[in-house]
């Protein structure tokens, strides 16, 4: 053999190499799989609707890109009974589940079998901008009321800062509105579109995706603060869900946001979610061992 076409070889078996790790690392569909069929919520933004607008949408959009499979969703309001009546519920003329990928579950649940956590957030503070008054915590509302600014405060029902207003005694300043009312087009960002926006309410205090997309959209200025100050235990992560049975499906997941991981993080950005700086070490997250899912 010649020097020549030693190199040759060399050469050729590289780029064949190099051919073969990129196809490896490529996700492809699982067996007879035509579709990426998402349960989803119609009317829940910045989660998804059904004009495509949330990120989850987006995100699902992602995945049958990388699959290279179109996006199907089925859509059922996101509350009690969500994966009985979706993702767990058979097509009795298909034979078929109605869907099978939920998105934005809780990363620890009996329900559903959870992927890695793809994001984050806090509870938050929301307050039009320019009134004169500023709050970083949520005792800045208490001294506001000793400086003679008593400000009237939305909170849903069992939201998770109600005993530190308490505590701080507020309690007469609190208004509380249903989350879930029966009219499951209504969510939870009338919170600050009608009732923060119009002057009913002069501070809200609400989870930190809603907090941070519905105040960017609004057209009255306002500012997010998030409540870092609850501690490390109130950040809560959220993950992709399939069934148990579905393990491979679960697999694949994974790999696509371990492999997608910057393009969802600049997705996510889109939607102003509270930053998570600074977010008081106490109360420390609780460790869930692996046994207990």
């Amino acid at each position: 053999m010649t020097k020549i076409k030693y190199w040759a070889l060399v050469i050729m078996g590289v780029l064949l190499g190099s051919t073969s790790s990129y196809a490896a690392g490529d996700l492809k569909p699982l067996p007879g799989q035509k579709a990426v069929r998402v349960c989803a919520d119609g009317y829940n933004l910045p989660y998804s609707n059904r004009e495509g607008e949330g990120f989850d949408n987006k995100i699902a959009e992602l995945l049958g890109k990388e699959l290279g499979l179109p996006v199907e969703y089925y859509f059922f309001p996101q509350r009690i009974g969500f994966s009985r009546n979706t993702i767990k519920k058979v097509d009795p003329e298909t034979g078929l589940f109605l869907c099978d990928l939920a998105m934005s579950i809780p990363e620890h649940t009996d329900f559903l079998k959870p992927t890695k956590p793809y994001w984050s957030s806090i509870e938050a503070m929301v307050y039009r901008k320019g009134e004169g008054y500023e709050l970083n915590q949520l005792k800045d509302i208490a001294t506001a009321k000793k400086d003679g600014k008593p400000l009237r405060i939305g909170i849903f029902d069992r939201g998770v800062a109600t005993k530190a207003l308490l505590d701080l005694g507020l309690a007469d300043q609190i208004q509380y509105f249903q989350m879930m009312p029966g009219d499951a087009r209504v969510n939870a960002g009338r919170i600050i579109n009608e009732e923060l926006a119009k002057d009913t309410i002069d501070v809200a205090l609400l989870w930190g995706p809603i907090a941070g997309y519905y105040a960017n959209e609004s057209d009255v200025p306002m500012i997010v603060q998030p409540l870092n100050e609850l501690g490390e235990a109130f950040i809560f992560s959220f993950s992709m869900g399939t069934r148990y049975q579905d393990k491979k499906w679960n697999a694949l997941l994974n790999e696509f946001l371990a492999k997608n991981k910057d393009e969802i993080d600049a997705i996510m950005a889109q939607y102003h979610l509270p930053s998570l700086e600074n977010v008081n070490p106490y109360p420390k997250k609780r460790v869930r061992k692996d046994d207990d899912d």
